[in-house]
């Protein structure tokens, strides 16, 4: 984990000297002993997961165009007000996932997606805010819990 957060760091800084590097060193060590006494991570980062990695890649893809079909939906209601279903709403549901790290990520994922945030995360029930009522229909069987289930499982 730590070699690839100071790479990250790296190519994101978009240069290479000596002041780059002892930054990018520093907070690796900071991210890395973090996660691993906070989160439980393995300390070489899960390197055994390594056939994860194209799972979570076509996730961060359909995460990515959730967000931008939910941006679409959101502007929408702001010009149209006359579209909206309903008024907000708060909706309490279980994910039926098991692992927490899943979970958070679920609900990260939700709060990322324009219209909707997770207010709560207790005990595999979540608590989503939800700017209209089209918003909270299908939270529990929508496609980022479905997507989770199937990796859970794999």
């Amino acid at each position: 984990m730590f070699i690839l957060l100071l790479v990250v760091w790296i190519v994101l800084n978009g240069s290479w000297n000596v002041q780059v590097l002892a930054a990018g060193v520093a907070v690796s060590g900071v991210l890395s002993w973090g996660s691993y006494r906070i989160l439980q991570l393995p300390p070489l980062g899960g390197v055994g997961h390594i056939d994860r990695f194209p799972r979570a890649l076509f996730y961060l893809f359909y995460l990515t165009w959730q967000v931008l079909l939910a941006n679409l939906q959101v502007m929408e209601r702001i010009l149209f007000p006359g579209r909206r279903e309903g008024a907000p709403k708060l909706t309490w549901f279980r994910s039926g996932l098991k692992e927490p790290g899943y979970q958070m990520l679920l609900a990260n994922s939700i709060t990322l997606t324009p219209g909707t945030i997770t207010v709560s995360l207790r005990e595999g029930r979540l608590c989503v805010y939800a700017m209209d009522q089209s918003f909270a229909r299908g939270l529990s069987d929508c496609g980022f819990v479905r997507r989770l289930r199937r990796w859970e499982e794999g």
